[in-house]
């Protein structure tokens, strides 16, 4: 992956959603990053091919993964979260710009066919509570998703996975801890039997959200699950 160049999407797809100015270097831009800024904040650089984190060299298993391998078969991320990729994050979640979230996916969707990755049968947001979908107006994950499947040319469910309970949210709790409050929190009652899924997320940080929900889609007869983030938190903070 580390070979190949950042995607450069149509700039006719942005030019009514943006207003003509990259978010980090104020150039002059048809999509929120210019190619020079997506070159240097969203490299391809080689990430761990099961939890998307940066690594040394391509096809590295982090150690993490390596002493406590996930149950979805394997991870697509475009970035780390941190300064300034995060900003898109917060922008997207609560400043109301679901644009943001159809232009990750756009990246995401290219990058994962650029390294030839499954194809899924079915592409699945992570999903918010009714509580959560109503305070923001939208699912950033569902936005990503949906063009990740125009991409992909597979078809995607919003509605399948449901989010039962809200519980604390996740970035307010420590590491250890988000594991249990998550269980439980995720149900689906379509079968999925030897179906291939892709799971589709903003930003993985312990990947406890995803290891539910992964585990509810396995219960559920699919023969494996991938995942597609954003942007993937780095274990070491940057100095």
């Amino acid at each position: 992956m580390s070979a190949l160049e950042p995607p450069i999407l149509p700039a006719s797809r942005w030019a009514a959603l943006w207003p003509g100015r990259c978010a980090h270097c104020d150039a002059r831009s048809g999509q929120p990053l210019c190619h020079a800024c997506l070159q240097q904040d969203l490299p391809l650089r080689p990430r761990c091919p099961s939890c998307g984190v940066a690594v040394a060299q391509d096809g590295q298993i982090c150690g993490h993964c390596l002493l406590h391998p996930p149950q979805w078969a394997g991870a697509a991320a475009l970035g780390d979260y941190r300064f300034p990729n995060d900003q898109f994050i917060l922008r997207m979640k609560f400043g109301a710009e679901p644009a943001l979230g159809r232009w990750f996916g756009d990246l995401l969707g290219a990058r994962w066919t650029q390294a030839g990755l499954p194809l899924p049968d079915v592409i699945l947001p992570v999903p918010l509570s009714r509580e959560r979908l109503r305070e923001r107006g939208f699912n950033p994950a569902w936005e990503m998703a949906r063009r990740i499947a125009t991409h992909l040319n597979r078809p995607a469910d919003p509605h399948a996975l449901r989010r039962v309970r809200q519980g604390i949210a996740q970035s307010q709790l420590p590491l250890e801890a988000r594991r249990r409050n998550i269980r439980g929190a995720y149900a689906c009652q379509t079968r999925w039997d030897g179906k291939t899924l892709l799971l589709v997320d903003d930003v993985m940080t312990s990947g406890a959200t995803l290891a539910e929900t992964t585990r509810v889609l396995l219960r559920q007869g699919a023969a494996s699950v991938w995942v597609a983030i954003a942007l993937r938190t780095p274990f070491d903070p940057a100095p």
